[in-house]
């Protein structure tokens, strides 16, 4: 005899039979739109990510959905599913947190940092292969989160993660379009390191305002140099078209 509301019971169950396949969906499709394999306003195409990941569709649905949550992924009713469009506020957004935050954490932390993992950084910085977005926008990405690490609160580690991830799609963005400039990018970060190992205040600021701000303005100048001219509901230019 099966008890009254057995069957509600088992419905509410279903979600959770598949929270690996989601987990890897959602893992699956994030990669792509930091990887710009997904271009900011581009159509994503439900059905190929099935056939492509052999994952079933409720998963990469709900995969989906979350990241629409995070603001990676626009679901626009009677027109489709796309890749979120990079705005002009959100790259000033982005450098803006940086600015206020990465220079104030390298001085009042510099002492936390050990000296033999700078020195590292410094060696792959100086010897990284610039040809190679992935492990180059790896290793930027990593010494510039371990800066903001180094105050040893998880809370403000969390909330770093998230803009360094909008930061590093930005990068990878102006690298497909051939805007990127990484050639003086070692020295650049050389000189955070050395003002670090001298334990340098003024130098520390300075290199690391210098750092960002060279990275803003390569940001914004492939913004305008896009082949679009495209506004979001507040004005703002896009990168990619919003259909």
């Amino acid at each position: 005899m099966q008890c009254p509301g057995h069957s509600a019971i088992r419905r509410k169950e279903q979600p959770m039979k598949h929270p690996a396949l989601k987990e890897q969906a959602y893992e699956y499709i994030r990669r792509k739109l930091k990887m710009c394999e997904y271009m900011p306003g581009e159509a994503i195409n439900e059905v190929k990510i099935i056939e492509e990941t052999g994952i079933g569709r409720t998963p990469v649905r709900e995969a989906i959905l979350s990241l629409k949550e995070e603001g990676l992924i626009e679901i626009r009713p009677r027109k489709g599913t796309f890749a979120s469009p990079i705005t002009e506020f959100q790259i000033n957004e982005t450098y803006q947190i940086r600015r206020l935050l990465e220079p104030v954490a390298a001085v009042r932390y510099k002492q936390q940092f050990d000296k033999s993992t700078l020195l590292d950084y410094d060696s792959l910085f100086e010897h990284l292969d610039i040809g190679d977005d992935e492990k180059y926008f790896d290793l930027d990405m990593r010494f510039h989160q371990a800066i903001i690490n180094a105050a040893g609160n998880p809370m403000l580690t969390d909330f770093y993660e998230k803009v360094m991830f909008t930061q590093y799609r930005i990068g990878i963005y102006n690298s497909v379009r051939g805007l990127a400039r990484k050639e003086n990018y070692y020295l650049e970060h050389h000189d955070i390191i050395r003002a670090l190992l001298e334990e340098d205040d003024k130098a520390i600021e300075e290199a690391c305002v210098r750092h960002i701000s060279r990275s803003h303005i390569i940001s914004l100048k492939a913004l305008k140099n896009d082949g679009t001219d495209v506004k979001d509901s507040q004005g703002s230019r896009l990168y990619g078209n919003s259909r």
